[in-house]
């Protein structure tokens, strides 16, 4: 099983593309006059002024190796603690990565568990699901999968799709948990209005065979053809075997059952796309998000 915070980890580091749970009000992608953590020119000035993404993104360059003689994850950590120091959950994140994949350090999981919990702490729900995922594999820790779901659930109540797709796995295979198919599917199916390629998959080959739902490989066929579009560049393993299951399926559908998963395909992405970018309502005052 490939761990879920190695097939984000891109996620994690790319803070000028996607800021983590705790940052969701603010997006990097576009650059705005006067936004000084945005404009690669003006990160130095940024951190010297002490704004933690300027110092986080500062980070992410020597990581990367752009903009820099070579990439260094020495120099990247020391910008990570910096911001991390300020309270900075992403940098949080980033810090138990270069733990966790030996990136100028020894791979060290308690040390990359400590610095999720830091960042859990402070309502990371990226950091939980990271956190769940070392307890369902005994990484650093004795493998738990009570514990593990623990830490799911609370990532997915963060709204983490990883999280969502974690929780459904483990019902699906019956880790830790009685095999519940209807509870795999349910899970998989709020995985998958996050994005997650690897949700629609598993939902897929669900309708497919059957479990939980009567078997229909129309929409079969669209969860497999969604999941293709949704994959991340760590996912490669999952989408040869995606590409695979689509094609063996589609050998097997009439033109009318086509017909259908095109359809079906084409509205669930819209779906999708509409709960991915739609922003949390915020709560007022003594109210909790749900």
């Amino acid at each position: 099983m490939m761990l879920n915070w190695r097939r984000v980890v891109l996620a994690a580091l790319l803070a000028v593309a996607l800021p983590a749970a705790a940052q969701q009000e603010e997006t990097f992608v576009e650059i705005k006059p006067g936004d000084i953590s945005t404009d690669p020119n003006n990160l130095i000035v940024g951190a010297g002024q002490g704004d933690v993404r300027a110092l986080n993104n500062l980070g992410l360059l020597w990581a990367r190796g752009v903009g820099v003689p070579a990439a260094d994850f020495k120099e990247a950590m020391r910008w990570w603690k910096e911001a991390a120091k300020r309270g900075y959950t992403l940098s949080m994140n980033n810090l138990g990565l270069l733990y966790a994949n030996g990136h100028g350090v020894e791979q060290d999981y308690a040390q990359a568990l400590k610095w999720w919990e830091m960042s859990a702490e402070n309502g990371d729900a990226w950091a939980m699901n990271s956190i769940g995922d070392l307890h369902e594999n005994g990484l650093g820790v004795e493998r738990d999968y009570a514990q593990a779901r623990e830490w799911y659930e609370r990532a997915a109540e963060g709204g983490d799709g990883l999280a969502m797709y974690n929780l459904g796995s483990m019902f699906e295979n019956g880790r830790g948990v009685d095999a519940d198919f209807q509870r795999a599917m349910s899970w998989y199916q709020l995985s998958s209005d996050k994005g997650i390629g690897v949700a629609m998959h598993n939902l897929g080959k669900m309708i497919a065979a059957g479990r939980g739902v009567p078997a229909d490989p129309a929409e079969a066929h669209a969860w497999l053809s969604l999941a293709a579009t949704y994959f991340s560049p760590e996912d490669v393993t999952e989408a040869a075997e995606n590409a695979k299951d689509l094609a063996a399926l589609a050998s097997t559908l009439s033109e009318q059952q086509m017909a259908r998963a095109q359809e079906i395909a084409k509205n669930r992405r819209v779906v999708i796309e509409e709960r991915r970018t739609a922003k949390p309502i915020e709560a007022g005052p003594g109210e909790s998000e749900t």
